[in-house]
């Protein structure tokens, strides 16, 4: 029997637990089954830190560890707050992807996400920058996690192309691909299909990479809001990468699914 919480970022929901007895993978894959567990696009597990305030395991809904998630990274820093964890205000969390600066309030946490990398390592990525397959252009670019950007157009079916693009050979690792259409200066929508996860109402690291794709290539303005299915998101593209969004708890309760 596993205490759970489940909380949602935008539409991208997500299972807190503490520490398993178990392997942790295999606690992921059981209760964000969306038939036969819970039901979630992750699973995150919270763990003292020698470097931060606290760190942050997180798993896909498939059992795979990946290094940041930026609509998770809030959900779970609400939990540890609800939990007396972390302090409101100014604190800091171990990633894979390194230590994230929070500032955690109630209603909105912001994360920064620091700076882009667009000079990728080749075990990532073959070409660095972007990426043309089958005539479509990708950019690419690592924010927290590795993400390509696709400026969409009409003639695209995106629901074909999301995991073909997703798990295609160029990619070693598999990569988030987020298509995108620019409203105006300040709005973009976004939507995006996450490698180990598959299609979500919502991206957190995927929208940022988003609006940086977008403003290096000068179709919008530093600050933009991010339309996204399950709600907005509201980046700020400077040095470094500033995402802010809401984090919600949906329920509690026990999961007793054998083996666990």
């Amino acid at each position: 029997m596993i205490r759970f919480e489940k909380y949602h970022g935008t539409g991208n929901d997500f299972i807190l637990i503490e520490p398993p007895s178990t392997d942790a993978s295999l606690v992921a894959k059981r209760l964000c089954d969306r038939h036969f567990g819970i039901g979630a696009d992750g699973l995150m597990i919270p763990y003292p830190s020698d470097i931060a305030d606290i760190r942050m395991e997180y798993y896909n809904s498939d059992g795979s560890p990946a290094p940041m998630c930026g609509n998770g990274l809030r959900c779970f820093v609400k939990y540890c707050l609800n939990h007396g964890y972390l302090p409101k205000g100014p604190v800091t969390v171990e990633t894979l992807a390194g230590v994230i600066d929070v500032d955690a309030q109630e209603d909105i946490i912001s994360l920064n996400l620091n700076r882009p990398k667009f000079d990728l390592d080749e075990n990532m990525v073959i070409d660095p920058d972007s990426v043309i397959i089958d005539g479509i252009t990708l950019h690419t670019v690592f924010l927290g996690t590795l993400h390509a950007i696709v400026i969409q157009d009409k003639t695209m079916d995106i629901r074909q192309l999301g995991e073909k693009l997703s798990y295609h050979p160029r990619f070693p690792q598999a990569i988030n691909v987020n298509f995108i259409e620019v409203i105006d200066r300040s709005t973009i929508k976004v939507i995006t299909h996450e490698r180990g996860a598959g299609w979500t109402l919502s991206c957190g690291t995927g929208s940022a990479a988003s609006a940086v794709i977008a403003h290096r290539l000068q179709l919008t303005d530093p600050d933009v809001t991010v339309e996204v299915q399950g709600g907005h998101l509201q980046v700020h593209v400077g040095e470094d990468v500033i995402l802010s969004g809401p984090a919600v708890k949906i329920a509690s309760g026990y999961f007793e699914g054998e083996g666990l």
